[in-house]
């Protein structure tokens, strides 16, 4: 009888393992998080929950403007105009095709069509940069209330959105991160604790979710 090969599986982590994240945590109920229109949205890269959790945060801002850095198809963009009735305009980032993620768990999120499911809204404009962010200057964005990082999740990326976040967000605002968690397939854990320990404000993360923000 030949020997079987020992076994290669590596279980999976949980999707919200606590006992490894150092931002203090929110619980949901302290937050105003309602059902939300998910007509024609889907759920692609969102735990189940975080849309609802994103909306209630932004509306805690009563954003007129907001920034999505990682816009990918527009499916946040359009939950977010069609939920938050205060956002008169909506500026989207992302990437053409063939940019290459520094994170290989993102190289197929690229998408074909960058911001589809918001373009027919007019207080939507789509930036696309060959670079990500990287091709930003703070000038080349509006001042805003709400700004969703959510883009190339390398350290170098997390860092360069939030450095224009920070820059844009006026004060009374808000910034979101997505993807705070444990896993370490992202640098945003290791980014975003670093600037909750040495930076200007605290951040926080949403318990049960992989959202972490920032008031300004």
């Amino acid at each position: 009888m030949l020997a079987r090969k020992p076994s290669t599986f590596q279980p999976q982590r949980p999707v919200y393992e606590p006992s490894l994240l150092k931002l203090p945590a929110v619980p949901q109920a302290d937050l105003d998080v309602h059902p939300i229109d998910w007509s024609g949205l889907n759920a692609r890269f969102m735990n189940p929950g975080e849309l609802e959790v994103l909306v209630a945060l932004a509306r805690s801002v009563a954003p007129k403007v907001a920034i999505e850095f990682g816009v990918n198809e527009g499916r946040t963009a359009k939950a977010l105009l069609r939920n938050v009735v205060t956002i008169e305009r909506f500026v989207g980032i992302d990437v053409p095709q063939g940019y290459v993620t520094d994170k290989i768990v993102q190289r197929r999120e690229v998408p074909q069509q960058p911001a589809r499911l918001a373009l027919d809204d007019p207080r939507f404009r789509l930036l696309i940069a060959r670079n990500g962010s990287h091709d930003l200057l703070i000038d080349d964005l509006p001042e805003c209330d709400f700004v969703f990082i959510d883009g190339d999740h390398g350290a170098r990326g997390v860092m360069q959105d939030q450095f224009l976040a920070l820059n844009r967000v006026r004060k009374g605002g808000m910034i979101v991160y997505h993807d705070y968690h444990a896993r370490g397939t992202v640098d945003v854990q290791a980014v975003l604790e670093e600037i909750h320990q040495n930076g200007p404000r605290p951040i926080q993360h949403v318990e049960g979710t992989w959202l972490a923000f920032m008031r300004v």
